[in-house]
Order: C-alpha cells, then structure tokens, then sequence
C-alpha cells in the first residue's frame, strides 16, 4: 500500500484507490441544509476519485446525496460525433448533453476516449447551454448571458466569461455492449442546494 508524507505533520497517510463508482457512491463529509417548513436536505462533499488529472484532483469536488441512480443513457453505436443527446439526470428536470467530441477527452468514454457528458445549465446563472455547442473546438459556450464558456475535454474548466466554476460533469461508464451509464454527478446543479436531495420533515 502507498503511503504519503504529510509535511506540516510529519507523518505518513496510507492511500487506498477505489473504484469510481465506490467512491461516488460512499465517499465524503456529510453535510446538512435546513429548507423552509423544517425540512433537511442532506448532501455529500468529497475528493475527486483516483485516476483523474492530477492537477485537477484537489480542485474538483463532488456534491450530491451519495445514492446517485445508475442510469442507461444511449449507447456507442448511437452517437455522432458534434451531435448532442439530451438527457436528465440525477433528478427530473436537470438536463445534461451527451456529446461525442472527436477528440480525446478527460475521462472521456469509448475506443476514441472522446465520449463525454455535462450538465446544460451555466454554473454562473443557469442560462440554458442547449444550443451552445461548439463542435469544432469541443467546447460549450459561449454562454447567452454572460459568455461563459467551457472546455469539455478538460473537465469543462472555464475559459471565459463570468462562471467562476466549471460546467458540472456527469460521470459515466460503459460496459461490453457500449451502452453507456450515468453514475453520478461532478459539480453542484445551478438552482439546486443538492444534486439529489431527501427532505424529511417537510410538508
């Protein structure tokens, strides 16, 4: 087992890998938010998993309420390469573009690694990205309200305009028969406190 150094302790940190969809499912902190009407909205905060970019694995975060569905999404053989396929999820009413780039992507899914899913609301204001696909430089934007714009085979980090975040991104698999999954979520939902939520107590 690895183990790391922690400088300003001095001591060694044991480091075990899991795999994706472990992680997503059971790491974090827990963390509460109280709605109106006393009802509790819990929700999950945690590391980015093993096997992203380095330079990104302390910067990236997960928030969501940990049960995240598995959801069959399309598959290989149905993409096109510059043609969006819209779907929801986690929740009814949060859309997200599958998109294949062309290019290597990040995480990226497939034989070409260029397969890729983002949430369609800005995370500055949540001005729908619908239409704001560009094909020729894999990048979503620019936003219609304030142009933000986002890299999407670099984990959708910004690259302009006011978004002070980036495009949240779906997590996916795929199995043998190349019909692709979504498993889970990157990045917080404009509009929502929480990706997924579980109220008790309400109304």
């Amino acid at each position: 087992m690895p183990f790391t150094l922690c400088a300003q302790e001095g001591r060694m940190v044991s480091e075990k890998a899991v795999d994706r969809r472990s992680f997503i499912k059971l790491s974090g902190l827990a963390a509460g938010a109280v709605l109106s009407g006393g009802a509790v909205v819990r929700a999950i905060v945690g590391a980015r998993p093993v096997g992203a970019a380095p330079a990104l694995q302390a910067t990236k975060v997960e928030l969501a309420y940990p049960d995240y569905p598995s959801v069959a999404i399309a598959n290989l053989t149905d993409l096109k390469v510059g043609e969006p396929v819209a779907f929801e999820y986690p929740m009814p009413g949060q859309k997200n573009l599958l998109i294949k780039l062309g290019v290597p992507a990040e995480e990226g899914l497939g034989p070409d690694g260029d397969v890729v899913a983002y949430s369609a609301a800005c995370p500055h204001m949540g001005a729908p990205l619908d239409g704001a696909y560009n094909s020729e430089r894999a990048v979503m934007g620019p936003c219609p309200l304030h142009f933000s714009s986002f890299d999407l085979t670099r984990s959708g980090m910004q690259i302009m305009g006011k978004s002070t975040q980036p495009l949240p991104q779906v997590a996916l698999s795929v199995d043998d028969a190349g019909a692709i999954t979504a498993d889970g979520m990157y990045g917080l939902i404009y509009g929502w406190p929480a990706n997924l939520m579980k109220v008790e107590g309400g109304n």
